[in-house]
């Protein structure tokens, strides 16, 4: 189940339509054609005096003045008078070897900003407005040349933000060569230092590097099939929000999945709070489930092929891909939490197109799954499979069982303790088929207490990041810090836990959760992560914590 389970993510990202009401514009990535990449702060004063909010959260001593006046004060301008509010700069890298910066600087101070950068070591040039900065003189002549450009397209939209735009698509290609020889020489390095570690073996290591491998080759698949992407930090009133849009490459198989017509509706009352608290909260939906099986396994086929995997039937592996897929018909949401004595606990609810052809594929999953069950067992996780039809019933609901059994005695040692401690060496699954939806149950919580909250409908409270958030997301997601710190230390042995565990889990307990997003829109996809001011000031206390109790124990006064 927990491959299904990353799927509907991945789906949820990337294939869910917008709703139109009040949905996020999603603008098209700032980008300089000739560039390798760019960095953008369009309003300068803005963004400092934003940051400065964020910093006054962790450091009450520090604020957007102080900032001004430290990067001001090598310029000879404290307070940086010579960028006018809503002006900003940019700093460009054309490839490896050439950068260059522009900023918009008053013609009264552009002299003393020459002096202060020429102390420096640097070059500079000023004409219409725009000083450009560059190390050497050839790298001062392409920036001049580019400063019009840079200045229309990369600063024409003013907000107090940090952009970070790239075209991986284009970097990719003319880097591919370089790409394709590390690619090659990869498992041999990573190998090598990875038997440097006391008591590796070397099939543990093997199976390490092709996991490796093989992440490395998704993630650049993905990216060159980008046309363009644009990171955006943008601070306010003391949170940071941190923003990712990307444009897929026309004819590419992510613009298809993208740009996939919506074949599925969502359904609101399916909500994760309906099924209870949780570590990680989310909600989700999928537009079209057939595009995203066919991405998957068109992406899954360029992997197996380019790694020479053999020993995986592909023609299996995308038919159960395909079939699960076919299963999906719109909203989905997920409630993951952990506790030392029960381990994991993950609660699932989606509606399913079809009851019956569902529980037809729960009942043939041993024989369906034998290709991932191939793939687990290539790394050194051999895996057993059973399914049990109806082994309960509640309330005139069948519940049926999926008990999934891990061998990890190819594992080291210490993996072997890890992932008893996650009780992750077998696994149950409860799961339930009715009114349309498929829910299942994993650890501590009775499935039977949830059939009877999904039963009794009415309304929830919604999870925080629908109020931080617009509507017409793709998914909703909360992350409880609190929980996770719990987590952590309930790994930890107990002569490593340390004194100041305590302190920090009592600091973090009811602070606001990290809140999550994404969107689509004409083409172009946009996933946002949003981290609060009131977490933000949580991390600054605990790091004066760990501050006076380092003075304390270097005997220094604490006033």
């Amino acid at each position: 189940m927990k491959w299904i389970k990353y799927t509907c993510l991945t789906v949820a990202v990337g294939s869910m339509a917008v709703a139109a009401q009040a949905a996020p514009v999603i603008d098209k990535p700032a980008v300089l054609t000739d560039a390798m990449l760019s960095l953008t702060v369009s309003d300068l004063h803005g963004f400092i005096d934003e940051a400065g909010m964020v910093a006054a959260k962790v450091s009450p001593m520090i604020n957007g003045m102080m900032i001004k006046q430290m990067i001001g004060g090598q310029l000879g301008d404290p307070m940086l008078a010579g960028v006018a509010p809503g002006k900003g700069l940019a700093v460009v890298a054309l490839d490896t070897t050439n950068f260059f910066a522009v900023v918009e600087v008053a013609e009264g101070q552009s002299a003393a900003y020459a002096r202060a950068i020429g102390n420096m070591g640097m070059q500079s040039k000023y004409a219409s407005g725009l000083l450009v900065l560059a190390q050497t003189p050839e790298q001062l002549a392409k920036g001049s040349a580019l400063a019009g450009r840079v200045q229309a397209k990369l600063l024409a939209k003013r907000s107090p933000t940090l952009r970070v735009s790239a075209q991986p698509a284009a970097l990719i290609e003319r880097n591919n060569d370089a790409l394709q020889g590390f690619l090659q020489m990869m498992p041999a390095m990573m190998g090598a230092s990875l038997m440097q570690a006391p008591g590796t073996d070397p099939k543990t290591v093997n199976d390490t590097t092709k996991l490796l491998e093989g992440e490395m080759r998704v993630l650049l698949s993905l990216c060159s099939q980008c046309e363009s992407g644009e990171l955006v930090l943008a601070p306010k009133n003391g949170s940071i929000q941190l923003s990712e849009t990307f444009v897929p490459k026309a004819g590419s198989r992510l613009a298809a999945l993208i740009e996939s017509p919506k074949t599925a509706t969502k359904n609101p009352a399916i909500q994760s709070r309906r099924l209870n608290e949780g570590m990680v909260m989310a909600d989700f939906a999928m537009a079209s489930p057939e595009a995203m099986a066919d991405f998957i396994n068109a992406e899954a086929d360029i992997l197996l092929k380019a790694m020479k995997i053999e020993e995986v039937d592909l023609a299996a592996l995308t038919g159960v891909v395909t079939k699960w897929m076919k299963l999906y018909s719109g909203s989905a949401c997920e409630t993951f939490s952990f506790d030392a004595e029960s381990g994991m606990s993950i609660n699932y609810l989606l509606e399913v197109a079809d009851l019956p052809a569902a529980l037809e594929l729960l009942k043939s999953m041993e024989k369906d799954m034998a290709p991932f069950v191939k793939l687990y067992e290539n790394m050194g996780m051999p895996m057993q499979l059973a399914f049990r039809e109806k082994v309960r019933e509640h309330k005139g609901i069948p519940i049926h069982r999926l008990d999934m059994k891990i061998s990890m005695e190819e594992m080291p040692a210490d993996q072997q303790a890890q992932m008893a401690a996650l009780k992750l060496d077998e696994l149950g699954y409860d799961i339930a088929l009715f009114d349309g939806m498929m829910l299942y149950t994993m650890g501590a919580t009775k499935i039977e207490t949830l059939i009877d909250r999904v039963k009794a409908g009415g309304t929830v409270e919604p999870i925080q990041a629908r109020a931080v958030y617009p509507e017409g997301g793709c998914y909703y997601l909360d992350f409880d810090v609190g929980g996770y710190v719990e987590m952590i230390g309930a790994f930890l042995p107990e002569g490593a836990k340390g004194p100041m565990l305590p302190q920090i889990m009592a600091l973090m307990q009811g602070v606001d959760p990290i809140t999550s997003a994404g969107f689509r829109q004409e083409g172009r996809a946009m996933w946002s992560v949003n981290i609060p001011g009131d977490l933000i000031g949580k991390l600054g206390q605990f790091a004066m914590m760990m501050q006076m109790q380092q003075m304390q124990q270097q005997g220094m006064p604490i006033q």
